[in-house]
C-alpha cells in the first residue's frame, strides 16, 4: 500500500514540520509494510513569501535578521534530509498541475493535513482558495482529511454561496474527514453532504513520542541549568508582548532566572537559541525548562507533552468573531484554560500569573491528556487506512 501525506511540510515553522513527522511516524509505526511518504508539493507563493520575510527582517526596525534567516535555512535543510519525501517534487500555485503530479505518484490513500490546510483566503501571498489541499480534481487514491484546519479563514469568503458550493463538491469526495478544531468541524459539517464521516481529532504531534537528547546541546548553547530557566516562544515586536517581556526581564534579573528565546526573536531574552535546534530537538527541549510562555499553538502542545507549566498569551485583537482560535480550542479540550490569557493595552500581571500556574501545575492531569490524545489520534489513523484496504 502506498500512502501520501499532503501538508505544510516545507514552511519555516517547527510545529508544521513536527505535525508532518507526527503523521509520518505514526503511519509507519501502524503500517510497517506500507510505503509512506510526504508528497513534496510546495506552494510557490509561500516559498517566495518566506524569503521576502527573512530579508525584510534585516531592516533596522524589524530585527532578528540573522536569527530568522539561520532558522529558515536550518529548517529547509532538515526537511530535505530528514523527511521521507516523494522521489519527485513540484513547486507551483497551479492546482491543476499539482493534481496531475499527485496522480502520477499512484497513491492508494492521500492524507490531507494537519495544519491550516483548509484555510480559505484570497490574499496576494496566500494559498488562494481553491488550492491543491482540497484535492479539487478526481483521483484514484482515497482522500482522507486528517486533523485538517480552516483556522483564521476569511469569514466573508466562507459565507459566499459559490465558495460553499465548491467546498461541498470537494469535501463530498473525501472518504473520511477528521478535523483539528471546532471551527473547522462546524464549517465542514455545513458544507458536506454526509456529516457522519466528519469528526474531531487531536494534532498529529500527539500520535508519537519525541525524545531526542538535547540537554548537552542546550548547555553548549549557553543555557544555564544552575538557574531557573524560562522558555520564551513569542516575539517582543508587538507592543503589548514587549511590555510583558520587559517585565519578565526585570524580574528575572532580580531572581536568578534565565530567559531563553526558543523559536522567535525576543530582545528581552538573555539567550536566543532560535535556529540552533532542529525540529526534533526543539520538540524535546521543553522538558528541560521550568516554565514556558508562548503565543504559539505547538509550543503549547510541547509544553503539555513535556509536562511543564506554561502560559499561552494571545493578542485580544487576533480574533474578531465568537471563535477564539486553535490555542483556545486546544486548551478548552485539555481543561487547561487557566493557562491562557488574552492581552490588550491593559497588560496582565505576568509575574503573579506565572506563580499561580506553577503552584497549580498538575503533572498527572497533563500525562492523562497526552495519553488520551495519543490513543485517539492513532485510532483515527488506523481506522482510516483500514477503511481503504
Amino acid at each position: 500500500m502506498k500512502i501520501g501525506i499532503l501538508t505544510y511540510h516545507h514552511v519555516n515553522n517547527d510545529g508544521a514540520i513536527l505535525q508532518t513527522l507526527g503523521h509520518l511516524y505514526t503511519l509507519k509505526d501502524l503500517f510497517p509494510e506500507a510505503q509512506v511518504e510526504v508528497i513534496d508539493y510546495r506552494s510557490l507563493n509561500m516559498e517566495i513569501s518566506e524569503w521576502i520575510l527573512a530579508l525584510k527582517s534585516f531592516l533596522p526596525w524589524k530585527g532578528g535578521g540573522f536569527s530568522k534567516t539561520r532558522k529558515l535555512l536550518y529548517l529547509k535543510s532538515f526537511v530535505n534530509k530528514q523527511l521521507s519525501l516523494s522521489s519527485s517534487s513540484i513547486t507551483t500555485n497551479d492546482w491543476n498541475k499539482a493534481s496531475a503530479f499527485i496522480e502520477k505518484q499512484n497513491y492508494d490513500a492521500i492524507i490531507v493535513g494537519s495544519d491550516e490546510v483548509w484555510k480559505v483566503l484570497n490574499k496576494k501571498q496566500s494559498r488562494k482558495f481553491p488550492n491543491i489541499y482540497w484535492l479539487p480534481l478526481p483521483l484514484k487514491a482515497a482522500k482522507i482529511g486528517s486533523a485538517a484546519s480552516a483556522n483564521k479563514s476569511d469569514e466573508s469568503l466562507i459565507k459566499q454561496e459559490a465558495i460553499q458550493h465548491q467546498m461541498r463538491t470537494f469535501l463530498d469526495d473525501f472518504k473520511r474527514i477528521a478535523v483539528r478544531d471546532q471551527f473547522t468541524y462546524d464549517l465542514v459539517c455545513k458544507n458536506v453532504t454526509d456529516t457522519s464521516k466528519v469528526y474531531q481529532v487531536p494534532d498529529p504531534t500527539f500520535g508519537m513520542d519525541f525524545n531526542t537528547e538535547v540537554r548537552q546541546k542546550l548547555i553548549k548553547l549557553g543555557v544555564d541549568f544552575n538557574k531557573k530557566v524560562v522558555a520564551l516562544s513569542f516575539s517582543s515586536n508587538p507592543v503589548y508582548f514587549s511590555k510583558i517581556a520587559e517585565t519578565l526581564r526585570t524580574y528575572a534579573d532580580q531572581h536568578n532566572i534565565q530567559l531563553v528565546a526558543i523559536g522567535q526573536q525576543n530582545k528581552f531574552a538573555h539567550l536566543d537559541i532560535t535556529g540552533h535546534l532542529n525540529p526534533l530537538e526543539w520538540a524535546s527541549c521543553y522538558k528541560h525548562f521550568n516554565f514556558c510562555i508562548t503565543d504559539r499553538f505547538h509550543s503549547a502542545i510541547f509544553s503539555i507533552k513535556n509536562i511543564i507549566p506554561f502560559l499561552a498569551i494571545e493578542l485580544s485583537s487576533k480574533y474578531d468573531g465568537s471563535y477564539k482560535g486553535k490555542v483556545v480550542d486546544l486548551l478548552t479540550k485539555c481543561g487547561m484554560m487557566n493557562a491562557h490569557r488574552f492581552v490588550s493595552k491593559d497588560s496582565i500581571d505576568i509575574i503573579n500569573v506565572m506563580n499561580e500556574l506553577e503552584k497549580s501545575h498538575n503533572p498527572d492531569a497533563m500525562k492523562k491528556v497526552v495519553s488520551d490524545f495519543k490513543v485517539s489520534f492513532r485510532a483515527h489513523l488506523k481506522e482510516s487506512i483500514l477503511s481503504v484496504k
